[in-house]
Formats: structure tokens, C-alpha cells, sequence
């Protein structure tokens, strides 16, 4: 048996480990062998955290992408109000006048730079004064400006429900995701797959099924890693 490439990705790391965990959960005879039985519960830790960890990784990026769709949302709005402030209809600059006031007045704020939470409130803050008596008949009278300002709730609310979810997976923040990938490889290539081999050799039935599991999950991962270098793919997260 051949050992695992060390270039094998966080996320195909994360379910090579569980199909070994599972094909061993699943084979009686090599749950009677102390050696693997140990071995396993080594690797089952490290895959339990390396999954938390790659959760953690794509909250956080989902949270990322949540954060500019509404700084785009903001600044859609802000584009509208600053043509209507050049609009050759004057009932229509009058009413975007003073839209454009309150909107000047969080821009000037950093409204779309300010950490998360600030954010978070000046959004609150901004859409709370255009729902105000006077301003929202204003917003009501200009075309695009309802429906931008609806885009902002609504990249708001999407904002706070990625975070919530990155709360929730950063609750037991942990290490990152590559911090996992080494130690499972080396549990692999230094433990399973020497102990495995010599007990194919010793004939050692209580291993025989367990030990054609991790060769055949070894060799499906080490092929599509070289089918992945073959076509020039770099070999990052």
C-alpha cells in the first residue's frame, strides 16, 4: 500500500479521514485490534476539528461576500440620489435634496468602511431615518429609490443571518483548517499505512478487509491529486 500524498487539499483531507473512520466503524474484526482501534480514535479527532475548522473558514467567507453585496447595495443607493441631485426636473431634485443630506451625512461616516458592527448599525440607523415622516413620501416620489433602498434591507438582513451562522461555527474556534492537514497525513503515512502493511504481510485476518478499505480510499485520493497536478491546478486552498 502506497502512502497518501502530503498535496492532498484541506477539504479532500477532511473526507478521505471520514471514509477510513467510516470503513473501520464498519469492519468488526479491525475494531478487535488495539493498535487501530487507538489509531482511529487519534484520526477521528483531528477530522472532527479540521471539519469545525473548515466550517469556520467558509462562514467566514460567506460573510465576506455578505458584507460587499450590501457596500454595493449602499452605494447603488448612493449613485441614484447623487444623479437626481443633477436631475433637469426640478420637483425631482427637490425631493431627492434632502435624501441626499441624510445619505451625505452616513457616507461621510465611512458608512461602507466601518467594522461589521458599525456597519451593521449605521445601515439601522440610515434606513430608520429614510422611513421617517417627510423623507419616506420623498423616496416614494423618485424612481430607483425605493427599490435601492429595499436592496439595502435586504443585504442587510442577509448580512445578519451570515453572521449569526459565523458566530455559531466560531463558537469553539479552534486552529485553521491547514493546521489540521500535516497531523492527519502523518497519522496516515506514519502509523496506519506502515502497521497495515505488516499485518497484510503477517496475514493478519482480523485486518485483511480494513487494510483493502484504506488502500482503495488512498488510491482514489492520490489519483485525483495527480489528475489535478497533471492539468496545472495549484496545489492551494
Amino acid at each position: 500500500m502506497f502512502k497518501l500524498k502530503t498535496t492532498i487539499r484541506n477539504m479532500e483531507i477532511d473526507g478521505f479521514s471520514d471514509s477510513i473512520i467510516r470503513a473501520f466503524k464498519a469492519d468488526t474484526k479491525a475494531q478487535s485490534d488495539m493498535f487501530l482501534k487507538a489509531t482511529i480514535s487519534e484520526l477521528e479527532d483531528l477530522s472532527a476539528k479540521i471539519t469545525t475548522a473548515i466550517l469556520q473558514d467558509k462562514t467566514l467567507s460567506s460573510l465576506e461576500a455578505a458584507d460587499s453585496a450590501r457596500d454595493e447595495a449602499v452605494k447603488t443607493l448612493g449613485t441614484v440620489l447623487a444623479a437626481y441631485a443633477v436631475f433637469p426636473i426640478a420637483a425631482k431634485k427637490e425631493l431627492a435634496a434632502p435624501l441626499k443630506a441624510v445619505f451625505d451625512k452616513y457616507a461621510k461616516a465611512g458608512i461602507t468602511s466601518a467594522n461589521y458592527t458599525s456597519e451593521s448599525s449605521m445601515i439601522e440607523s440610515l434606513l430608520e431615518d429614510f422611513s421617517a415622516d417627510g423623507l419616506s413620501e420623498n423616496s416614494a416620489g423618485l424612481e430607483g429609490v425605493p427599490e435601492a433602498i429595499a436592496s439595502i434591507r435586504a443585504a442587510q438582513d442577509d448580512f445578519t443571518k451570515e453572521n449569526d451562522a459565523y458566530v455559531k461555527a466560531s463558537a469553539n474556534k479552534g486552529a485553521a483548517a491547514s493546521s489540521y492537514n500535516k497531523p492527519i497525513v502523518l497519522i496516515v503515512n506514519d502509523k496506519l499505512v506502515p502497521y497495515l502493511n505488516a499485518m497484510v504481510i503477517a496475514r493478519n485476518e482480523n485486518c485483511a478487509e480494513f487494510a483493502k478499505s484504506v488502500e482503495k480510499e488512498i488510491n482514489r485520493a492520490n489519483d485525483m491529486i495527480a489528475k489535478r497536478t497533471k492539468k496545472g491546478g495549484a496545489e492551494k486552498e
